[in-house]
């Protein structure tokens, strides 16, 4: 269960080149902050 997730962990943090280089958590919390 560790393992998994520190894996995705890893993977959300990563920056996206199609996020216009933001991480997948970034892009996120962005999308977030918009509808409030």
């Amino acid at each position: 269960d560790e393992e998994l997730a520190t894996a995705l962990r890893l993977i959300n943090l990563r920056p996206r080149k199609c996020l216009g280089w933001k991480s997948a958590h970034e892009a996120f919390m962005d999308e977030l902050s918009h509808l409030a």
